[in-house]
């Protein structure tokens, strides 16, 4: 997912480097660039969301979008209530 955020990452990925469940911890030389994709997501805001929900297939697809949909509406709720006490 990250490769549809940061062009050209699936050249600096070699399979064998990214995690499994018996090991799993990032290499470092991939750190800065989750780092980096988790940044442009939280700056671009629910349309990049809304964007990576487009890229992906299948169950991943279905099990993003309902992750999506439980952050917007907890956000959603969060703004209104702080709102409310605004009044």
């Amino acid at each position: 997912m990250l490769g549809a955020i940061i062009p050209d990452l699936d050249d600096v990925v070699e399979r064998r480097s990214l995690p499994t469940p018996a090991n799993p911890v990032l290499p470092l030389h991939l750190r800065p660039a989750l780092l980096a994709g988790v940044a442009i997501v939280e700056r671009a805001g629910p349309e990049m969301l809304e964007m990576l929900r487009g890229q992906m297939m299948g169950q991943n697809q279905a099990r993003f979008s309902s992750a999506i949909d439980e952050i917007t509406t907890h956000t959603c709720r969060s703004m209104a209530s702080s709102q409310l006490q605004l009044i």
